[in-house]
């Protein structure tokens, strides 16, 4: 059922664009951004045009499948150091696959200052834990110092 599976996938990827985005509309926004981008690796949608206009970056894409175009303003809340990083992050989230560890840059840069610095569990001896928190995609096992 293709409304199940979409349901289940914003599920997973959820946590990813609330580190990202605070309201409702950003949220969508990143959406739809990460789904058409993913779907131009995946070889089901591809960029027609992008360009700049008074309102942003504006990109426009083709479904492959049934010759659709659709226009999408770029998230101005991704910035472009973060946006391979959270492409990849949500690609990974957004197949029906066994999950696998958050990119550590990624995980840096959303915890290192928040959660990791102040956790009890610095270190090489507490290996298993960070490994967890990475799976998971956030701080699991954060307990102050």
């Amino acid at each position: 059922m293709a409304y199940k599976a979409t349901q289940d996938m914003v599920q997973r990827v959820m946590p990813l664009l609330e580190q990202l985005a605070t309201d409702a509309l950003d949220k969508a926004r990143l959406l739809q951004y990460l789904s058409a981008t993913a779907g131009v690796d995946w070889g089901v949608m591809k960029v027609v045009s992008d360009g700049r206009t008074a309102g942003g970056r504006v990109i426009r894409y083709r479904d492959m499948q049934t010759g659709a175009e659709h226009e999408l303003m770029y998230p101005e809340l991704l910035s472009d150091e973060l946006e391979s990083l959270v492409v990849a992050e949500y690609k990974r989230l957004a197949v029906a696959k066994p999950l696998t560890a958050m990119n550590q840059e990624l995980f840096n840069h959303f915890f290192a200052l928040t959660h990791c610095a102040r956790c009890q569990y610095r270190g090489l001896p507490f290996g298993q834990i960070h490994r967890e928190c990475h799976f998971a995609g956030w701080p699991v096992n954060f307990d102050s110092e």
